[in-house]
Parts: structure tokens; C-alpha cells; sequence
């Protein structure tokens, strides 16, 4: 009787437990909904997830990132001349062609968009709002913290069209805080006006940018620094850019480009020595430190090829990236001077309707098959960044 009446006792307090949990649960829930309609516009809870990649332009780095760049903030830092600026404007072009009603905002407070940039981008570019259609992309010129960002956040906030926007800042070194643009040149700006307006100004857009579909790319220097360290005694270097801390914090991909060297350059002829006339410099490799990755790729060091003299977004050197893949995963193999095509290859170009060599003779030979066959390339692209990403 006794162990009757406790087993009693017990599953009434366990549905007595059950019943106050479903309550507490669904007057929580109840409580949820009506605060979310309350504050309606104080979030996003309303608006479904808008997630895509957009690809970088090259092979080796879209497979780096995961298949490439994905809406929110994004910072490319690095030396002069380093890449950052190009790379930039290969993602605004992958974005206005690739996604779906999207337009591009490059904020240009330098000045160094040039006649050649453009063309080599690939962009349709306009300063007239009326001939800012979709596919294309404005130039915004200033150079005003306050005026840049505030255009920005109406853009992304006021947006019944649903544009998709790709914003460039190219720099975030050369926009000035308002309060300091009248001050004569002698007297001191206000003390990190600058990084403090940029911890502001990311908090405010941050949110709107990952949610709303939006990729922001901010440029900006770096300046190295060379530190001791106090255990092994040897010199290191670091670096910093502008925009203070709030940049490293809300960036989703932080790109370090490095400055080129000799090494770095292609020759017209390789194994021989640079002459202006005889052996001209035909391209150079771009050298990139993923500082900061959502995906487990933070300080991978990412090399990829630029080649010289081309015009609308091909200036990444595809050719060569694929080339060096079908080699590395066996589709090509070395056989003394000559190349090797596996068969598969073969039968594969066929079915893309290109005739493919079962023998190259020289790596050269392959480089200049697959610049006359871009079908052949654009498959092995794919094959490669869905296989590797």
C-alpha cells in the first residue's frame, strides 16, 4: 500500500510539474510575441535570413573562404599597391553580376579610381543617380565620416525596392570627422575622432548589413611596426590599420595584402633574366593574409596570380590557378618537357564541345589552350571550388 500510494504521489507532482512548465512556456512565449510586435522596428525577427557567397575572382582564394565572400562587413588592409582596391572591385563585380537585384556604392574619398581601374574592373560605373540602374554601380565622392555612413544607413534602412547593396570604401584613411574639416592645418584634430566614429558607426550598421543581404568592403592602410619579443630576443613585425578596434571586431573577413617583390613578378619568358624589351614583366602574385575567418582559415597565407594588360574583371589569372590544380590533383602529369592529359579530361572536354590535347609540350602550351577554351576553364573552376571549398 505504501509503495502504492508514493508512486501515486509522485506522478501527480511529475503532472502537476508538466502542467506549470507548459503554463510558464506558453505565457513566455506569449509574452515573446507581443514584445516583438511592441519593438517591430528595433529588430529583425520578421525578416528571413539572407545568406549568399560571392566570388572573389580567384580560384585558390574563393576555396580559402569557403566559396567566397558572404553578406556583412569585410576589411582588406595592406601596403600600397598591394591588391586591395582591384580585389575589392572583383568582388563588387562578382556581386552585380551574380546577385539577384543588386546594385554598388564605391565611395571614393581618395580619388584613385582612375580611367584604367575602371576598365580593368570590369564595372559599369555612373556619378548621374538616373543612370544608377541595377547591375551598376555609383560613385559617391566624399571624404565626410559623418555624411558617407549616413548615406549608407538610409540605403540599407529605407529600402522598399529590397536592393542588394555592395558598398566599397576605398579609403577608410582618408574620411575625415566633420568637426575636423575646418580646423586650420595647425591645429590638432580631435584625438582618435576617426576610430571612435567608427565604433559608432559599425554598431549602427552592422546588424543592417549582415541581415539585410548587404557586403560593406572597407580599405585601409597598414603601418608595420617592428616590436622585440621579450623571450627569444628577435625583432617581429606587426601591423595595424585605421578604424580602430570596432573594425577588427565586427569584420567578418579581414584580408592582409602584402607589398610585391621580385619574386613575385612573371616574365614573358620565366627561366630567363627581366629585360624591358626582350622579357617583359607580364603579371605578378598577389600574396594575402586571412587575418580574421569565420570558417577556420585565420593567418592562412593565400597567393594568387594577377596578369597585366587585361580588361573587364579578367585581370585575376584563372588560367593559370586552374592549370596548377589539374596538375595537383592529377588530371595533368609531368613527363619530362611534355604534359600528360588524364583521359577523363579528355572525354569531359568533349562533352563541353572543346577538343583537348592528350600531350602539351611545355607548360606554356597549356596556358595558351585554356585562354583559347574559357568553356574548359569556367567547368574546372567549378569542379575545383565545389570539390575544395
Amino acid at each position: 500500500m505504501k509503495v502504492s500510494f508514493v508512486i501515486r504521489k509522485f506522478s501527480l507532482l511529475i503532472t502537476t510539474s508538466t502542467k506549470y512548465s507548459r503554463s510558464c512556456s506558453s505565457s513566455s512565449s506569449s509574452q515573446m510575441k507581443g514584445l516583438l510586435k511592441q519593438y517591430e522596428k528595433d529588430h529583425y525577427n520578421f525578416k528571413e535570413d539572407v545568406y549568399y557567397k560571392v566570388s572573389t575572382g580567384s580560384l585558390i582564394l574563393d576555396i580559402h573562404t569557403g566559396g567566397g565572400i558572404m553578406p556583412g562587413l569585410h576589411r582588406f588592409c595592406g601596403v600600397n599597391e598591394g591588391g586591395k582596391s582591384s580585389e575589392a572591385l572583383e568582388v563588387m563585380k562578382n556581386a552585380l553580376e551574380s546577385v539577384e537585384n543588386c546594385k554598388g556604392v564605391y565611395v571614393k574619398s581618395e580619388g584613385r579610381l582612375s580611367p584604367e581601374m575602371e576598365a580593368r574592373s570590369g564595372i559599369k560605373f555612373c556619378k548621374d543617380p538616373d543612370d544608377w540602374e541595377l547591375g551598376s554601380c555609383f560613385i559617391l565622392e566624399s571624404n565626410v565620416y559623418e555624411t558617407v555612413f549616413k548615406i549608407i544607413k538610409t540605403l540599407v534602412t529605407d529600402n522598399d525596392e529590397v536592393i542588394r547593396y555592395c558598398f566599397i570604401i576605398d579609403s577608410m584613411d582618408s574620411l575625415i570627422p566633420k568637426c575636423d574639416i575646418d580646423k586650420d592645418l595647425d591645429e590638432a584634430p580631435k584625438v582618435a575622432g576617426g576610430a571612435l566614429l567608427a565604433s559608432k558607426i559599425m554598431q549602427r550598421i552592422s546588424l543592417d548589413m549582415n541581415k539585410g543581404g548587404h557586403i560593406m568592403i572597407l580599405i585601409s592602410q597598414v603601418r608595420a611596426d617592428i616590436q622585440i619579443d621579450p623571450y627569444s630576443k628577435r625583432p617581429f613585425k606587426t601591423t595595424s590599420a585605421s578604424g580602430g578596434h570596432a573594425l577588427l571586431h565586427y569584420a567578418n573577413f579581414i584580408f592582409e595584402f602584402e607589398g610585391r617583390y621580385k619574386k613575385d613578378l612573371f616574365l614573358e619568358k620565366p627561366n630567363m633574366q627581366y629585360d624591358p624589351k626582350k622579357n617583359k614583366i607580364i603579371g605578378h602574385e598577389v600574396k594575402v593574409t586571412i587575418k580574421k575567418s569565420p570558417n577556420e582559415k585565420t593567418n592562412a597565407i593565400v597567393t594568387y596570380p594577377v596578369k597585366y594588360g587585361r580588361k573587364g574583371g579578367t585581370s585575376i589569372w584563372r588560367e593559370l590557378e586552374v592549370k596548377t590544380l589539374l596538375f595537383e590533383n592529377g588530371q595533368l602529369s609531368k613527363s619530362g618537357a611534355w604534359a600528360e592529359t588524364d583521359p577523363s579530361v579528355i572525354e569531359e572536354a568533349k562533352s563541353l564541345g572543346v577538343e583537348c590535347p592528350a600531350k602539351f609540350h611545355g607548360e606554356q602550351a597549356i596556358l595558351t589552350f585554356l585562354e583559347e577554351n574559357p568553356k574548359f576553364v569556367k567547368h574546372w573552376y567549378s569542379r575545383f571550388k565545389d570539390a575544395l571549398s
